[in-house]
């Protein structure tokens, strides 16, 4: 029901006067009201908040990062909701427990500082998609139904000796069992390059990724993204989530 509602708000844009929310029934649940806290959080910029009713309780959302601002005055473009997207699944935590991530990547909202950049030198994972379409409807860049991809960073697989078992998404997905999370292995694979999921790997993260699935037709058709988040650990933190991986920096 949340991906419907999803998809239904960004069809419009999120406020109609800068203050209060669009009606979403994502308003009338906890959880409906977690996922909004982080999308607003991933599309709106610190300082920007909106608010929003449900049985006579007024909820709080504040902007944080700013990657869509323009929802703010038109309905998400599919360029936004794949940064959102991105952004949304790389705060996903299988376990609860609250961990600092530096989230990166090519767009002027993550750009990040030196002392940042020296407190998160753990690369760990990249993440792409898109969860704002419903199962089965395709979208104009091509893809088909709720996606939710991620790869290991090449750092990451350097730490882990290149097996790819000790670096799953550990962090995101607490059991793999039921983990929606599609887990494409190494980003920019050092073993071969020629195959790797990602290109234009960079400090920041990477440039263009891709993925393969299939349509309601069973033809598999291969979708590029450029809209990717690629999430930076501390080193303890790293080494929790991690153990069978030497971090690379202390």
């Amino acid at each position: 029901m949340n991906r419907l509602s999803m998809n239904s708000l960004s069809m419009s844009r999120i406020t109609a006067d800068g203050r209060t929310l669009a009606t979403t029934d994502m308003l009338l649940d906890e959880d409906g009201r977690e996922l909004l806290r982080y999308m607003i959080a991933c599309a709106l910029p610190e300082g920007q908040s909106l608010v929003g009713e449900a049985g006579g309780t007024r909820y709080r959302f504040d902007g944080r990062i700013g990657l869509a601002p323009d929802w703010l005055r038109s309905p998400l473009t599919e360029k936004s909701q794949r940064w959102i997207t991105a952004c949304l699944l790389a705060h996903v935590n299988g376990y609860g427990v609250e961990v600092a991530i530096s989230l990166r990547g090519r767009h002027p909202a993550l750009a990040t500082d030196s002392a940042e950049r020296r407190s998160y030198q753990q690369e760990e994972i990249s993440f792409f998609g898109n969860v704002f379409q419903p199962l089965g409807m395709r979208d104009e860049l091509g893809d088909i139904g709720s996606r939710m991809y991620s790869c290991g960073g090449a750092l990451l697989q350097l730490s882990c000796a290149g097996n790819e078992t000790a670096f799953v998404p550990e962090r995101t997905c607490a059991s793999r069992s039921d983990c929606s999370l599609n887990f494409l292995g190494p980003c920019r694979d050092l073993t071969d390059l020629k195959t790797s999921v990602c290109k234009d790997a960079s400090l920041e993260g990477y440039e263009r990724c891709q993925a393969t699935a299939s349509n309601l037709a069973g033809k598999s058709t291969t979708t590029r993204y450029d809209e990717i988040v690629t999430v930076f650990l501390q080193q303890p933190d790293f080494s929790s989530f991690y153990p069978l991986c030497t971090p690379l920096f202390p």
